[in-house]
């Protein structure tokens, strides 16, 4: 398909040159004010602390590690070095943001049809995760190149090790890009061809009522928020004990400096003091969107998919 360049910005970036991790991985799990200090029991002196702090910065590093030694492996063999480009539609805050974080510049254009864009591409070249055949196949628990933000979340979850098999998760948000995918990896079958998180998964949205949103994250073992509405959970509506991903991304004035400052759904400083884990924003799932974006990338590069 032939979209006019008028319709979208084209940015191509190489892959490969990413950022190498320290040795010390349990800087992944770092307490509040400690970080790169190893993981805490929080629980064994009986006493309460406030969550383990998720650091999806690091977690990335050492996602990026992987990659490139992947991409020097493939390249080794005689390949051409995967390549990245990047079709960005319309002047959606998030979606720049996103692209800045992975080529460190972004750009907005005239708006096109996202659907019709995102089937123009090539599903196996679709390193977003959005072609139809791609979110078709997620859906049918079917290996296929996953939403990055999806993948983020999914693997954040692995990698520290919060449970999921048979617990109660909400997943506060129902794009198409985020938060529908990100219920699929987690309530689907964790013996299917594409294994999921086991999980029993209740989808809410910004129209649902706050009070009924409420039932439902006091039950949650595990919040994962990808509302777009800055203070969304506050920690009234969060159990002693949950997990809590922030997918949000949101600008808010700052009273305090004046300037306009990056949060997430989350009202971090209170709900932090209740929750298990937690993704701060920024540093969260953010940094991590990227990694899963290059090793898609990469997959797509050794057609380990299609």
């Amino acid at each position: 398909m032939t979209v006019s360049a008028r319709a979208f910005w084209l940015l191509r970036g190489r892959l490969g040159r990413v950022s190498a991790l320290g040795r010390n991985a349990a800087s992944l799990l770092a307490a509040p004010g400690t970080a790169g200090r190893a993981f805490r029991g929080f629980r064994s002196s009986g006493l309460r602390h406030d969550a383990i702090i998720i650091s999806g910065t690091e977690m990335a590093k050492q996602i990026q590690k992987e990659i490139q030694r992947g991409v020097e492996s493939w390249i080794s063999l005689g390949n051409g070095r995967p390549h990245l480009s990047i079709i960005l539609v319309g002047d959606n805050p998030a979606s720049h943001t996103y692209v800045r974080k992975k080529i460190k510049a972004a750009a907005a254009v005239d708006h096109v049809d996202e659907r019709t864009v995102c089937n123009g591409i090539a599903p196996e070249k679709d390193v977003d995760g959005f072609h139809i055949i791609n979110i078709g196949r997620l859906c049918l628990d079917q290996h296929s190149l996953i939403p990055a933000t999806a993948s983020a979340v999914w693997e954040i979850i692995k990698r520290t090790g919060i449970e999921t098999f048979g617990k109660n998760v909400v997943v506060a948000g129902r794009s198409k890009n985020a938060g529908m995918p990100i219920a699929m990896l987690l309530h689907t079958d964790g013996e299917h061809e594409r294994p999921g998180g086991d999980a029993t998964v209740t989808i809410a949205h910004r129209y649902t009522p706050k009070e009924q949103l409420k039932i439902h994250t006091l039950l949650a073992d595990v919040i994962v928020v990808a509302a777009g509405i800055p203070k969304l959970i506050t920690s009234d509506m969060v159990k002693e004990g949950a997990a809590v991903i922030d997918v949000g991304i949101n600008y808010v004035h700052d009273p305090m400096t004046g300037k306009t400052k990056l949060v997430g759904d989350v009202d971090f400083e209170a709900v932090k003091k209740k929750a298990s884990f937690i993704t701060p924003v920024p540093g969260g799932v953010g940094p991590m969107t990227v990694a899963m974006l290059l090793k898609n990338t990469l997959l797509a590069a050794k057609k380990i998919i299609y």
